[in-house]
């Protein structure tokens, strides 16, 4: 990405030119991932002899992000944004004349990011099976509390969805390997995913999501633009089935009627419950017959069946530190 350049005059046309750029300005694209400026008059006009633009700052698309927040925190820049690349090197803020122009250049920078970003994403899958590989890879900014201050300041994080895992790391992965050196990863089927309502959020930040795992204390999360909040909801939910698919069946200790037993979720023949030496069934239902589920928010967790004959709704009760883990595995 080729953004601030400088031009260098090399004739008595500069006035001319100069004239033209104030009147009408340069006219800019943006071509197999790169940004370029010209003369936006005929090259008749003002190339004899030509301009020649220098480039300032080269910033690669490549895994890079765009952003109009002032960085680390909650604060959105007016009419203004900056590229961040991969190797660290920034454009510095852009500044536009009006909103109209900020849309066109962000969702040209953005559909640039996102192009390269899936390519990657295409050569890392060729060395995983189906169930292992990536669904998604993006930039987030999550919200870290300081103690020394009263507010949460943000730092970028590189997420990805892999198989049956979601990772976070503070640099994307150059390689294979580096998909072994995340800063938390955590088993999707044990941990929530939700979106932040608008009402909800803490700051000024927008499209807010937080991810919660079992044994951890959860994470505030924000994108940019709505479409890659939903673009991140979405292979979510394809890791969701990828992951319950792969898994098979999972049991899950709990107490259920004071007694100790095992919850299952087996993806064949949907939950049961065992209970004694000999894990006897107490129950079993289809996940078809599944009407509803509900918890306490701490360790009980409800699930509302419909008897195929009676058509009636029965409610089995049971109490499990990972409640969270049913609930995500059950809205699948």
């Amino acid at each position: 990405m080729h953004l601030i350049a400088k031009e260098t005059p090399d004739s008595d046309n500069d006035a001319t030119c100069a004239e033209l750029k104030a009147d009408e300005g340069y006219k800019s694209s943006v071509n197999n991932g790169t940004i370029s400026r010209s003369c936006s008059r005929p090259m008749s006009i003002c190339s004899e002899p030509e301009k020649k633009w220098v480039d300032v700052v080269a910033v690669p698309l490549m895994m890079a992000y765009v952003t109009r927040y002032i960085y680390g925190t909650d604060k959105l820049r007016p009419n203004a944004f900056e590229v961040r690349g991969l190797n660290g090197a920034s454009t510095g803020i852009i500044h536009c004349d009006d909103l109209a122009i900020l849309s066109q250049w962000l969702k040209l920078i953005t559909d640039n990011v996102v192009g390269l970003t899936h390519l990657q994403m295409k050569l890392y899958n060729r060395n995983f099976a189906v169930g292992e590989r990536i669904e998604y890879m993006g930039w987030v900014n999550e919200g870290v509390i300081n103690n020394n201050i009263s507010w949460q300041s943000y730092k970028p994080r590189f997420l990805v969805l892999k198989g049956t895992e979601v990772m976070l790391f503070e640099t994307p992965p150059l390689n294979v390997a580096g998909l072994s050196k995340a800063l938390v990863a955590y088993k999707v089927y044990q941990t929530m995913f939700r979106v932040v309502k608008e009402s909800e959020t803490v700051d000024s930040r927008q499209h807010c999501f937080l991810l919660q795992s079992s044994g951890h204390e959860p994470r505030y999360l924000s994108v940019e633009t709505r479409q890659e909040l939903l673009r991140i909801e979405n292979s979510w939910n394809a890791a969701i089935v990828t992951s319950v698919i792969k898994l098979g069946r999972k049991t899950f200790a709990v107490s259920h009627h004071g007694k100790s037993g095992g919850l299952t979720l087996d993806w064949q023949s949907g939950f049961s419950l065992a209970e004694g030496a000999d894990s006897a069934i107490v129950w079993q239902y289809k996940f078809s017959q599944l009407r509803g589920s509900s918890d306490d928010g701490k360790s009980k967790l409800k699930l509302h069946f419909q008897d195929h004959e009676t058509r009636a709704i029965e409610t089995k009760v049971s109490a499990h530190t990972y409640k969270r883990a049913h609930r995500n595995s059950v809205n699948t």
